[in-house]
């Protein structure tokens, strides 16, 4: 064994308007200023979907559980550091990792915190009883995906408590971001046996059915209010400077701009439409959220299985004037599906590889060319005879992007688009997942710092497949990159694979998200990331 001791970001909620005003004037009583306890309060516009970390599901819940839970590692915007394994030993091989926890470790409510609640936690998340939505991201480790399927016993998963302070890990092959990727997914934090059985099916459903590792634990969670508090019993508590945090669900974001400039939040993120009312009071920040339209290869619209239609939806949206008139030119109009920042061998994604892509301002002769041929082989005498229904929510912000979509196909391609609203919750809970779509809105955001995190989307076993994509080069490319070891070849097989994905038309990119957020001049210690979350207050203070 080689010792390896490693010593060493922003709600992804859309919003629209509100006219623009001064910087918020803060009361003197708010946020602790009269008193010695420090509050941070803040709101967000769609609700958790969860409080069991486990089955969290998408950045909301895991900013939520990245307070409350403490894996072995921590990862605070992109920094890596210890967190209940002081230190860790990894094989010459890259398969096996043992770490060796802190003395000392407790849960919120006292009990000695061991290796057998890591243990516990991440078999909870492969076994196919818990059906955890996300329970993929633990096929890292050995015969995850089997246990998951049910093909193998849960007690065969690659992980064991040699003792109270030592947690054995094997994985099913070498993972650079092995350690990025379990510092800031709340489904690899640690589970108390007797707390979850306790409870069974109510487990977590209440902020007291659930005992925190975490630097906060939940004291209340209800009436759309989630209040955290400082844990006495975290083992780097000296650290973490708030008393309190209030997270209030507020669905417009309108009125969370209203909240901010009244004083009754430390921080917002500004409405798209009015970024440039407050573009000198705000920052930006880059979150690696990529948004595109889904195509659902498997849709009884057989327009939809032909590439040259694909093609022709792809050649016909001119992504800059889309971005000007869906987003008001806030966001980065986007013709790929992996985000740029993230790290190729040293170097950014983007700086390292070029992608051969359709044209920004797209192309209209090119798109009714593929239109014709495509008609041609689907037997369709006119434009106007085919029909796409194109899904989103009932945002506010989601309609104006797909009635800018539908313009477009309507105008330069003649076809006719119809469009459907559902709420946030069905979309991903039904829609996406069952596949009862034609074209979805939708997007993703990097589980962990590497391009396979967005490309394993349109692998056709793939438990986010969305799209019931099946390309057996891009199966091949992606099933190569999960064992090769040559970090350059591999990395050159996953740009491969993505080159693959929009010669194939398999999605319709659209556009890679940027924020804009103002927070009280009193706040520091705000961080912000691109993968798994994006906004860590964790280390957050008040002056």
């Amino acid at each position: 064994m080689k010792k390896k001791v490693l010593a060493t970001l922003l709600c992804a909620t859309m919003a629209v308007g509100l006219l623009a005003g001064c910087g918020a004037a803060k009361k003197e009583s708010d946020s602790g200023s009269d008193s010695k306890e420090k509050v941070f309060r803040y709101a967000v516009s769609t609700e958790p979907t969860t409080l069991d970390p486990t089955k969290a599901n998408g950045i909301g819940d895991n900013e939520i559980q990245h307070a409350l839970t403490e894996s072995l590692v921590r990862n605070t915007a992109g920094d890596v550091q210890p967190g209940c394994a002081e230190s860790w030993d990894v094989s010459d091989d890259g398969l096996t990792y043992t770490f060796h926890l802190r003395d000392g470790l407790k849960w919120s409510d006292g009990e000695d915190l061991t290796a057998a609640d890591f243990e516990y936690g991440w078999k909870r998340l492969l076994d196919p009883e818990t059906a955890s939505p996300y329970a993929f991201i633990g096929e890292y480790i050995k015969n995850g995906l089997d246990v998951e399927q049910g093909k193998k016993d849960v007690d065969e998963l690659g992980v064991k408590a040699v003792d109270d302070q030592t947690f054995e890990v094997t994985l099913e092959n070498p993972t650079a971001y092995w350690l990025s990727l379990i510092g800031s997914s709340s489904q690899y934090a640690p589970l108390r046996q007797d707390v979850v059985e306790e409870y069974g099916t109510d487990f977590a459903a209440t902020a007291d059915k659930n005992v925190y590792s975490g630097p906060f634990k939940l004291t209340g969670s209800e009436n759309n209010e989630y209040i955290f508090e400082k844990n006495e019993n975290y083992w780097n508590a000296d650290k973490i400077n708030l008393d309190k945090v209030q997270l209030t669900y507020v669905e417009k974001p309108e009125t969370q701009l209203s909240m901010y400039e009244a004083g009754d939040l430390d921080y917002v993120q500004v409405p798209s439409a009015y970024v440039p009312d407050y573009e000198d009071k705000s920052e930006k920040f880059t979150n690696g959220n990529v948004d595109y339209c889904y195509i659902n290869h498997k849709s009884d619209n057989k327009a939809l299985q032909n590439k040259n239609f694909r093609l022709a939806l792809n050649y016909g949206i001119n992504r800059e004037d889309y971005n000007k008139l869906a987003n008001s030119s806030v966001h980065n109009a986007f013709n790929g599906l992996v985000y740029q920042g993230l790290q190729a061998n040293g170097k950014t994604y983007g700086e390292a590889y070029k992608l051969d892509s359709y044209p920004l301002a797209g192309d209209n002769d090119k798109a009714k060319e593929y239109l014709e041929k495509a008609m041609k082989e689907l037997g369709v005498s006119k434009a106007s005879d085919i029909s796409v229904e194109l899904t989103t929510t009932d945002a506010e912000s989601s309609k104006k992007i797909a009635e800018v979509v539908q313009s477009q196909w309507t105008e330069n391609l003649g076809i006719n688009v119809d469009i459907r609203q559902v709420t946030y919750a069905e979309i991903y809970g039904e829609v996406l997942p069952k596949g009862d779509y034609e074209i979805a809105f939708g997007g993703w955001g990097a589980d962990y710092d590497d391009p396979y995190s967005y490309l394993e989307l349109f692998k056709s076993d793939a438990a986010y497949n969305y799209s019931q994509y099946k390309n057996d080069k891009v199966d091949e490319l992606l099933n190569d990159a999960k064992v090769q070891t040559d970090a350059q070849k591999r990395m050159d097989e996953l740009h491969d694979a993505e080159q693959e994905i929009i010669d194939d038309a398999a999605f319709i990119p659209l556009q890679s998200r940027n924020i804009f957020y103002m927070h009280d001049e009193r706040v520091t210690g705000l961080n912000f990331y691109f993968c798994s979350l994006n906004f860590d207050w964790v280390y957050a203070d008040m002056k």
